[in-house]
């Protein structure tokens, strides 16, 4: 009994030692090494991703954590990364005359995450902080429209496209469009409407979501 005793104890001290325990090895060469396969009954299970890690492993079995942003990255995964809207109906006259004005948003659907950018609710700005292919999607409709036209301009730092879009019934008027380009990190991208006529109107509704494909 002694002697199964002393031969336990210095098998403990040994792993402790060590810090190293084998499994169907006598050589281990991690903290645990399982020369086999492994199950696992029951896991936590997380509601969001948050600040959780992949596991993965490498051709000799050694498992690795991986954050799930990197593996997008990888894959070239497009995500959107901002969804923005106007849910209640402007209540300011905007100006006429090609005067400019900022399209507003005041409800944030999708936030972007801070790696890939910003959005500023102040100035309906958002800010590139990672270099990648940003499709833009925007759209908006006016009323109290009497103007004969008018344009809806996504405007980006290193380009600005503009569009005009159709006269509908009940003095409406509604633009839709896509830009997609290539950002780098500080670039801005906003929305802008100029109408052509001198009456003044509202911004009734508007929308822009941007997707995000890594280089």
């Amino acid at each position: 009994m002694k002697k199964n005793l002393i031969i336990l104890a210095t098998v403990l001290v040994s792993n402790i030692v060590f810090s190293q325990v084998g499994i169907n090895t006598p050589s281990p060469t991690q903290t645990l090494d399982v020369n086999g396969t492994a199950r696992i009954r029951q896991t936590p299970v997380a509601s969001t991703l948050g600040t959780s890690k992949l596991l993965i492993t490498q051709t000799n079995g050694d498992i690795y954590e991986i954050d799930p942003g990197v593996v997008t990255a990888q894959l070239k995964i497009p995500t959107t990364v901002l969804s923005v809207r106007l849910a209640t109906p402007g209540t300011t006259l905007l100006p006429g005359s090609n005067a400019v004005n900022l399209v507003r948003f005041d409800t944030i659907d999708i936030s972007p995450l801070a790696g890939i950018g910003n959005w500023n609710a102040s100035t309906n700005t958002f800010t590139a902080n990672t270099a990648g292919v940003y499709q833009i999607s925007g759209s908006i409709q006016l009323s109290d429209f009497s103007n004969p036209s008018a344009n809806f301009i996504i405007v980006t730092t290193p380009f600005a496209q503009n569009s005009g879009g159709l006269l509908l019934f009940n003095n409406r008027y509604t633009v839709n469009q896509v830009l997609s380009l290539k950002l780098n990190p500080g670039d801005t991208v906003k929305c802008n409407i100029i109408a052509g006529g001198a009456d003044s109107f509202y911004e009734e509704n508007a929308i822009m979501s941007i997707i995000y494909t890594p280089l």
